[in-house]
């Protein structure tokens, strides 16, 4: 990834990454460059591997998801890539591993998944317990999110 990234570069990355649909129009009018700049520029930032990609936001509880909890996973070391591999491949119809991260200190994974309801995340929890070389889990039922603010 360049280093080399200018205040637009950096402005038209913090637009897009807040607003994924975002016009180069728009985009043109905030930091005020023509259009056509702002589109060679987001092609380049592209191609350069800055921007990988664009997201959805999901509701998740309009796919009946709105459980959403953090999993803290303790595996052991030489079984750890597989554990890995395998925690995406849970089973379980009514829950899901959204995001999956490698972390330090005493937990090797930290999982944010999302469920249907307690039973679901039992039954996604039981899974993960019986993935071989899967140690111990913890596990953190979100109350509430607080997004972080986005530019209007």
């Amino acid at each position: 990834m360049p280093k080399d990234l200018d205040r637009v570069d950096r402005e038209i990355v913090r637009l897009v990454s807040a607003q994924g649909r975002i016009s180069h129009e728009e985009i043109a009018r905030r930091v005020h460059v023509s259009r056509p700049a702002v589109h060679e520029r987001v092609k380049r930032l592209e191609r350069d591997g800055v921007i990988r990609g664009y997201r959805a936001v999901v509701d998740w509880s309009a796919v009946d998801l709105g459980l959403c909890a953090f999993v803290s996973v303790q595996a052991d070391h030489d079984q750890l890539a597989k554990v890995i591999d395998r925690l995406f491949e849970v089973p379980t119809p009514e829950a899901m591993v959204e995001e999956c991260h490698r972390v330090t200190g005493q937990w090797c994974v930290l999982l944010k998944v999302r469920a249907a309801s307690t039973l679901a995340l039992q039954q996604l929890l039981d899974d993960v317990m019986s993935i071989e070389g899967v140690r111990q889990v913890v596990t953190t039922i979100v109350l509430t999110s607080v997004e972080a603010a986005r530019p209007a």
